[in-house]
């Protein structure tokens, strides 16, 4: 197995740190290598830093270290590294690049504009951060924070190198666990902020959680979308004049990194928590009966179109529908929901399948209707019983209309 690669971030010499936070950054180091991890820092060609005390102490407890450095050549100021790789970029953008995508996790102390262009890297790649708390710089203005309005990664904090250590190996645990297993979406329509909220509490709970805002745009404003439903616009085009249509290329290209996509909407209905299958197939369904809600619905895209929803283009993904949206105990229970799967992990079983409610779309119903009609109970009108859904959605739809079915009976007809 790998060991974890823990970056260790921090001022130049020219920012005349302190005696005692060189110090601390050595321990940090020392830490680090007493924990079996390999450090990786920038390693200058022309100066001494907070990320070369901390290649020293980790170099005093027999731990192996790795310097990015820029340029050419193999010759560095910090000596004790073990391994040096030469990027042949820039210093103050192209070598930080490298040198964080690197790292499973970073560890920073104080810093200047070079580590406040380490921390935002590592916020856009979800690359955990953790700050050794009162040591000035970028570290003590953005520790507890976030970066931007997503709410993607907390920068979370320590007060000793020690701890700063054990959280930061703990993070990178959880995403090694995580990466390339599950992705969330979340607004991919604007409107439907549930699943962004959801999210963003458990991140801030200490959950390390892959998940990106669909729609950004559209969720700025508190739209839908900006020029087409997002949500009908997958697998998208790379060059399209409709923001949407670029967007599902992003995400489509973004969800093949990931085994399983679970994409979180929100609807007026008042239809509970439910799964919605949009592309059938046995792998979908399986994913769909291994997270713990009790009613899924079948509903593969009847149109013509090559275009569609983005989980239909993920290797193995579906959507969760809440309603209504705006309802604080829909949002409390996909809360659990979401702990839940995220504890549990995805494992596909047939058996998962037992006990749930399956259901398939199969038309709807226009017009208007004098019977008071609930989602998934039983109803009959005109002598014909089928399972309403999202009553009331959308203009001109009283509700859409299903069968209950047995898996015995072949989802892919």
């Amino acid at each position: 197995m790998r060991k974890i690669q823990i970056g260790v971030m921090g001022s130049m010499a020219d920012l005349k740190y302190s005696k005692k936070i060189e110090k601390l950054a050595e321990r940090v180091g020392y830490f680090i290598a007493k924990e079996n991890a390999t450090l990786v820092f920038g390693a200058e060609k022309d100066s001494d830093s907070l990320s070369s005390a901390a290649c020293r102490g980790a170099k005093r407890a027999g731990g192996l270290i790795i310097g990015v450095t820029y340029g050419k050549g193999l010759g560095v100021y910090e000596k004790n590294a073990d391994v040096i790789i030469a990027s042949g970029l820039e210093r103050g953008g192209g070598r930080e690049l490298t040198l964080v995508l690197s790292c499973d996790v970073i560890i920073c102390l104080s810093g200047g504009s070079g580590t406040l262009t380490e921390m935002a890297i590592a916020y856009q790649a979800n690359i955990p951060m953790v700050v050794l708390k009162n040591t000035g710089g970028w570290s003590n203005r953005l520790v507890n924070s976030y970066l931007d309005a997503r709410k993607r990664l907390k920068i979370e904090s320590a007060f000793t190198p020690k701890e700063a250590v054990v959280k930061a190996i703990k993070f990178a645990k959880v995403k090694k666990k995580q990466t390339g297993e599950l992705l969330f979406l979340a607004a991919v329509h604007g409107n439907e902020k549930i699943g962004a909220e959801v999210l963003s509490e458990l991140e801030s709970a200490g959950k390390n959680i892959p998940w990106v805002i669909g729609n950004e745009e559209a969720f700025k404003v508190n739209k839908r979308y900006i020029d087409t439903d997002l949500n009908r616009s997958a697998p998208g085009k790379m060059g399209s004049n409709k923001f949407e249509v670029r967007r599902a290329y992003q995400l489509v290209k973004e969800m093949a990194k990931y085994k399983y996509v679970v994409d979180i909407h929100g609807t007026a209905s008042n239809s509970g928590i439910f799964i919605i299958v949009t592309k059938a197939s046995l792998k979908n369904l399986l994913l769909a009966g291994c997270l713990p809600v009790k009613n899924i619905v079948v509903w593969p895209s009847v149109s013509k179109r090559k275009a569609g929803p983005l989980v239909s283009f993920a290797k193995n993904g579906v959507e969760i529908e809440c309603g209504p949206k705006n309802s604080a105990k829909v949002k409390s229970r996909l809360k659990t929901i979401v702990n839940k799967i995220i504890d549990s992990g995805i494992k596909l079983e047939e058996s998962k399948l037992e006990g749930k409610n399956i259901f398939k779309v199969y038309g709807k119903l226009i017009g208007k209707s004098d019977k008071v009609l609930k989602d998934f109970k039983l109803t009959k009108i005109n002598n014909e019983e089928f399972y309403p859904l999202l009553v009331g959605q959308y203009k001109g739809v009283v509700c859409y209309k299903m069968r209950k079915i047995e898996l015995a009976e072949g989802l892919l007809k």
